[in-house]
């Protein structure tokens, strides 16, 4: 029977029994701070026996003073006993700890004017210097030490942002279109849509040019009439109204016909449909999956971004058949197809994308968001760039991940209130004033809790910053002030791309991707030409004139094509000649003779026979279409 046992029995007790509760009960480790005051042990012993001596043994013969002193040592021993538990316990939560500081004496860091936490009475101590989550993550009241006035390693940047290589030197709209839109692209959508046009030929009982197969110089002459469309801010108008000479003006009719415009539009293609059903198996993503590679891989190898990157979500709108359209209600489209990007924060130069396709993203077991900041950062690891990113994507693991190698790039973001590693006396701003901030740090982090006003609380996380110091202006911490300043990139992205939006009404979802490609290939090549004219001492061009001259250098090419048909209509090569702004044509003799023929510019019905041909291209000529000019003239204008 064991000693707790023998005590809580009513029993008698022999000499047996007291021997083996006294061989059981060594509490001769138990500390002095542990026994009683002098003012309890009088209450209990009289004044003889106050000293408790352990080797005093009471007279056998008073069996209840003996049962009821052992009961006292048996209840002092289970305390001891606690403590010990307790100490282990703690000991436990110390060795899961991350990144733990040693404790220190100070107090937790406060923003100036901010009362303690604990500040009923000057008799209550002061907060402890360590402070625990709620799964035991170590935070101290104290930041780590550093030399004074000196920047972090991890945030010194040696990489001067830029266009790269090749992009270096380009200065014309075209020339930095095509950085993105390469012949390897573009080779890809010309195979892909004439298979597509070749399928919908069978549908057609005859065969004309509104059928017929496509070329590179036509797909180009597309892809400028859809950028003309954003540019003017027309690209919701129907087809008919864009080729309306009456509203639109004649750049739409002078590039091609309305019923090619469409076709074109319907026969776009990005992959092979003989191999999409294999290919979809691994991703939805398969229709244009192969094409938003390559793209991607142009905006990632042409341009290298600034110190600040910035991971944020786009909503591309769509409202038609997608396995991965997705609702958010804040967003202005509200439904489409979310792209999770990042992007630089000065330029809002697009680096890096990637779609985001439900419950079928493969993450390999890692969590969502830690999943797409990997991937999307991974262009800048090893750079020590900093990445600004809102509280879906931000959380504790992750950010110190990204502080080793290989990546070695800080964080700066929001931090929802239910990560378990938060302290809570961070997240208990009942008795806090407002405006006032609280700090814990660990050899990493800063994590900080700012009291905007009532009944709210900001929590930011950052890697970049070790002091939880203040903007003398403003009085709030210089975290916040660096997010506000860095958060907004991939919204204002957002934001030109909708002012100025190639996208068209459509209910193929691959389609909708191809036009927002373009808009991000459009900010992206006008990041590059603006760079490259300031970096020249040359004033760039605005937005919506860098627009408008890439149309005309896109469609210009197809346009000089269209008008050499021979059957095309008079009425139609002068509104090309019109749109393409030529001047009149060198002269060089007044007239030529030949064969006798019929003029080439009068109606047939006239049949008006003449011997005198033009200069400059062999079409007959009747006096009624003739200039007269002398030979004095003609010399003037050839100066």
């Amino acid at each position: 029977m064991s000693a707790k046992d023998i005590l809580s029995s009513k029993k008698k007790l022999s000499d047996k029994d007291l021997e083996e509760i006294l061989a059981a009960s060594d509490f001769s480790d138990i500390s002095d701070s542990e026994e009683k005051n002098p003012e309890e042990i009088d209450a209990d012993y009289d004044s003889d026996d106050s000293i408790a001596d352990r080797d005093y043994v009471p007279d056998p013969l008073d069996e209840d003073s003996y049962a009821e002193e052992l009961q006292t040592i048996w209840r002092r021993g289970q305390k001891r006993i606690q403590g010990i538990i307790s100490e282990g316990s703690t000991a436990k939560k110390e060795k899961l700890a991350n990144d733990a500081i040693p404790s220190t004496s100070h107090s937790v860091s406060s923003c100036s004017g901010r009362t303690p936490l604990k500040e009923k009475n000057q008799e209550e101590s002061i907060l402890p210097n360590n402070f625990f989550g709620k799964d035991g993550y170590k935070w101290s009241d104290t930041p780590p030490i550093s030399e004074k006035g000196k920047t972090p390693a991890r945030n010194v940047v040696y990489i001067r942002p830029g266009p790269v290589g090749p992009a270096k030197a380009l200065t014309e709209p075209l020339d930095a279109f095509s950085l993105f839109f390469n012949d390897d692209v573009l080779s890809d959508i010309l195979i892909y849509t004439n298979q597509r046009i070749v399928v919908l030929q069978e549908k057609y009982k005859t065969q004309n040019a509104s059928t017929s197969l496509t070329s590179i110089s036509e797909l180009k002459a597309l892809f400028g009439l859809l950028i003309l469309a954003a540019a003017l801010k027309s690209n919701h108008l129907s087809a008919e109204l864009l080729f309306d000479d009456s509203f639109s003006g004649s750049r739409y009719r002078a590039t091609m016909s309305r019923t090619r415009f469409l076709f074109l539009q319907n026969a776009l293609r990005f992959d092979d449909q003989s191999t999409r059903v294999e290919r979809r198996a691994a991703s939805n993503f398969a229709p244009i999956s192969d094409l938003w590679d390559k793209f991607i891989h142009n905006c990632t190898e042409n341009y290298k971004p600034s110190a600040y990157l910035c991971i944020d979500e786009q909503l591309v709108g769509f409202r038609g058949r997608c396995p991965f359209r997705m609702y958010i209600p804040n967003k202005p489209n509200k439904y489409g197809i979310k792209i999770v990007m990042v992007c630089d924060v000065a330029t809002k130069y697009v680096l890096n994308a990637s779609p985001y396709l439900g419950k079928s993203t493969k993450t390999n077991g890692a969590p969502l968001a830690n999943y797409y900041v990997e991937l999307l950062t991974k262009p800048v690891w090893g750079t020590k760039r900093n990445i600004t990113m809102d509280n879906w994507f931000t959380n504790i693991p992750l950010s110190n991940k990204l502080t080793e190698a290989p990546f070695k790039l800080t964080v700066v973001g929001t931090l929802r209130k239910n990560k378990p590693q938060i302290p809570p006396q961070l997240l208990d701003i009942k008795s806090r004033p407002c405006k006032t901030t609280m700090a814990v740090f660990t050899k990493n982090s800063t994590l900080i809790s700012y009291k905007p006003k009532e009944n709210k609380n900001v929590l930011l996380l950052s890697t970049m910053h070790t002091s939880n110091c203040l903007n003398p202006e403003t009085a709030k911490p210089e975290i916040i002030h660096v997010y506000n300043s860095t958060k907004g990139a991939v919204d204002t992205f957002d934001q030109m791309s909708q002012n100025m939006s190639c996208n068209r009404k459509t209910r193929r979802w691959p389609l909708c991707i191809f036009y927002n490609m373009m808009n991000i290939a459009a900010v992206n090549s006008y990041v590059i030409y603006n760079h490259n004219l300031t970096a020249m001492k040359k004033k760039p061009a605005s937005r919506l004139k860098y627009m408008l001259t890439l149309h005309e250098q896109l469609t210009m090419p197809w346009q000089e094509t269209r008008r050499s048909i021979p059957t095309l209509s008079r009425n139609l090569k002068e509104c090309i000649s019109n749109v393409m702004g030529e001047k009149a044509p060198t002269i060089t003799k007044v007239e030529q003779k030949g064969k006798r023929s019929y003029c080439s510019i009068c109606p047939s019905a006239k049949k008006r026979m003449t011997i005198t041909y033009c200069h400059v291209c062999p079409r007959a000529l009747c006096g009624e279409h003739q200039i007269k000019i002398c030979y004095d003239c003609v010399q003037n204008v050839n100066k």
